[in-house]
């Protein structure tokens, strides 16, 4: 939380982001307010292009749920968020959940030189420079 009268250094954290992965407990009703509140910090705050997830973790303790996958779902698409149900501990829609980030960022484009210069990266060029055949 932050207090009244301080700002907080969160967006420096998520400036310029292409995504974002919200992840609360599901078994902690508090968690998933709390991630809310990241959601809304981002869309505020964030990268209006910015591709975000919600991801309820724990559900290998599905005995322990106080988040109910229905709940989560519905939240998320009600503000165009993608949701899965993850699982650190057995890393459970893991992969899935960066994949599907991957397949909606938006194809990189090059940068617009507005000053018609060429930019050249030099590294590669010294790294062969450097490397001398014999």
């Amino acid at each position: 939380m932050v207090k009244r009268g301080t700002t907080s250094l969160a967006p420096m954290y998520y400036r310029g982001a292409a995504a974002a992965i919200i992840v609360y407990d599901i078994t902690n009703q508090a968690s998933f307010e709390r991630a809310k509140k990241w959601v809304q910090e981002l869309q505020a705050q964030g990268n209006s292009n910015m591709v975000m997830a919600l991801a309820g973790n724990k559900d290998d303790l599905l005995d322990a749920r106080k988040v109910t996958a229905e709940e989560a779902q519905i939240y998320a698409q009600e503000i165009g968020l993608f949701f899965k149900e993850t699982s650190a501990k057995t890393a459970s829609n893991v992969n899935e959940i960066f994949y599907e980030i991957a397949k909606r960022l938006p194809r990189v484009q090059p940068a617009q030189n507005h000053a018609g210069m060429v930019l050249m990266d030099r590294t590669a060029e010294r790294n062969a420079s450097a490397i001398c055949c014999s």
